[in-house]
């Protein structure tokens, strides 16, 4: 994993699941799971109830997030 990838991108912004909804396809994420790590990469579809998140990390691929799951979802 790249330095890149385990330090949060300045300026980005916690959004927690009840603000999902407030991205869009394309937005640019970085998130941090216990347990499994960081990543980064770009929104590819939020549901409308918040509650799934699919991410297309960058480079290993796509990946859901569960609202209820301890993650953290930081975008710009």
């Amino acid at each position: 994993m790249t330095s890149i990838l385990l330090k949060r991108p300045a300026g980005y912004r916690h959004i927690p699941s009840s603000k999902w909804t407030e991205l869009s396809s394309g937005d640019a994420v970085w998130i941090y799971e216990a347990g499994w790590g960081v990543g980064a990469g770009r929104v590819d579809v939020v549901s409308t109830d918040h509650e799934l998140l699919w991410v297309l990390l960058e480079p290993t691929g796509r990946r859901l997030l569960c609202g209820t799951d301890a993650v953290e979802v930081w975008s710009a």
